[in-house]
């Protein structure tokens, strides 16, 4: 016998069911640690961008389950990595949902939900788990206030961006490009350069455009303007408004180990891989020590050294609280003070004159150690489950870890483990080697306990 069927029954049932989900998963978010929570953020967006992607209409060519996941991956945590040809196989809305995924993950998913709370509260106040998680996932010096910190990364994001895009959209008018076209390409890249995600419209990348000073100028300034970080910009932005007396310590590392690494790249790429321009040279070392990802050169037909050098430059990365990889250049500075001070036989480490505070020296030799493991791991992992260049499948696994979109030409080879190996890469590189090992044991980092600072101390963000 046919039975009619209840269309408002089900859509109660439904939206009860989906009510009681909701207040279950707020529960269970409310027992996590905010190193916790920012681990299951990530895998939440990675996991609702792999189904979205998964549709028939994000496609253009057919694209494995894998292969899904890996893209989600790479955007969630701006790695730029691709195991299929993205230009060619996305359709425009699956290269939109990338796009989002890419602007979530560089601003920070505890920045952007934070944001949106704050956006919609009527008191404009974040909770305190909120600001837990959100004083996890971004590392600030004491001198810095969160609200402060938060409206001028948003602010200092949309200002870049649409600069950037306004540049863009300029050169591509200017070559034959229509206005639709013009307006998504300088688009999708402004924000790709800026979250330093590596994603192009293009399959070779920006070797197209390696003659370009306009392409080459805006991407390298966008780029440079992410990896240094929101620090950077909201404590010049009050230095300059005079709320502060002085630049901090977390600014002029970050200013001065940027501009040496990037000179010391650029020379020694230049020496070791004959052929290619200071200009050439010049773009590649920032786009390594920026984790931006983008190459103007075929990086897989540079010589052994001057992929050694690239790897160095992505694992020490860009500066904390901005939207490069790496283990952060502050982290990498302090590990080289502790050096510098063993070796004179001093107790005292200082950098610039400046004392730093313990904790801080914990934090950086734990996550230089933390990183050096987890990239040894994933090595060792891939020379086990692949048939590759040792040098190869290790910068891989630095441009994943690094959450940089440089390959070397391995990444469409990998097997489907291999494969799984890079996605967890990815991901653990993206929620940062220090906040997933605190998460995994369940413990939260306290500076509470943190030996009283002399007068000439300073806090530094590592």
């Amino acid at each position: 016998m046919y039975m009619a069927i209840n269309w408002k029954e089900i859509f109660i049932k439904t939206k009860d069911l989906a009510k009681a989900t909701v207040r279950k998963y707020s529960l269970f978010l409310l027992h996590l640690t905010p190193h916790q929570n920012i681990a299951q953020t990530v895998l939440s967006y990675t996991i609702l961008g792999t189904i979205v992607l998964s549709l028939p209409f994000m496609n253009r060519l057919p694209v494995s389950f894998i292969d899904n996941f890996f893209t989600a991956a790479a955007a969630v945590s701006t790695a730029g990595l691709q195991s299929v040809n993205f230009a060619d196989s996305y359709t425009w809305l699956g290269k939109f949902v990338v796009l989002i995924l890419i602007q979530i993950g560089g601003l920070g998913y505890m920045t952007f939900s934070s944001f949106v709370y704050l956006s919609f509260s009527q008191r404009h106040r974040l909770r305190h788990h909120q600001q837990e998680s959100l004083s996890a996932e971004v590392s600030l010096p004491q001198t810095l206030d969160l609200s402060l910190f938060l409206r001028s990364a948003f602010i200092f994001t949309i200002i870049a961006e649409s600069i950037g895009a306004v540049f863009l959209f300029n050169y591509f008018r200017h070559h034959d490009y229509s206005i639709l076209n013009a307006a998504w390409y300088s688009i999708f890249h402004s924000i790709s350069a800026f979250c330093t995600a590596g994603y192009s419209l293009w399959n070779n990348s920006l070797e197209t455009f390696v003659d370009s000073k306009t392409i080459n100028i805006v991407i390298s300034a966008l780029a440079l303007a992410g990896s240094m970080g929101f620090i950077v910009v909201t404590d010049v932005f009050n230095f300059i408004r005079r709320k502060t007396q002085a630049i901090s310590l977390t600014t002029k590392i970050i200013v001065l180990a940027t501009l040496l690494l990037l000179a010391l790249g650029t020379v020694t790429l230049f020496i070791t891989s004959p052929g290619i321009t200071w200009g050439e040279a010049c773009f590649q070392s920032i786009a390594a020590m920026t984790t931006s990802g983008f190459n103007t050169i075929n990086v897989g037909f540079l010589s052994s050294c001057s992929l050694l050098i690239l790897i160095i430059l992505m694992s020490i990365g860009g500066a904390p609280s901005g939207t490069a990889g790496g283990m952060k250049i502050t982290a990498f500075a302090s590990v080289i003070a502790i050096m510098y001070t063993r070796l004179q036989m001093r107790t005292r480490v200082e950098i610039l004159g400046r004392r730093i505070p313990m904790m801080r020296l914990y934090a950086a030799t734990s996550t230089f150690l933390l990183y050096t493991i987890f990239l040894l791991t994933s090595v060792f992992l891939l020379t086990w489950t692949e048939k590759l260049p040792f040098l190869q499948l290790l910068f891989e696994s630095t441009a994943a870890l690094s959450t940089s979109g440089l390959s070397a030409g391995a990444t469409p080879e990998l097997s489907w483990l291999g494969k799984l190996v890079i996605i967890g890469t990815m991901i653990i590189g993206r929620i940062g080697v220090l906040t997933f090992g605190i998460a995994l044991l369940n413990h939260d980092d306290d500076d509470d306990d943190e030996t009283p600072k002399s007068p000439r101390t300073e806090d530094l963000a590592v």
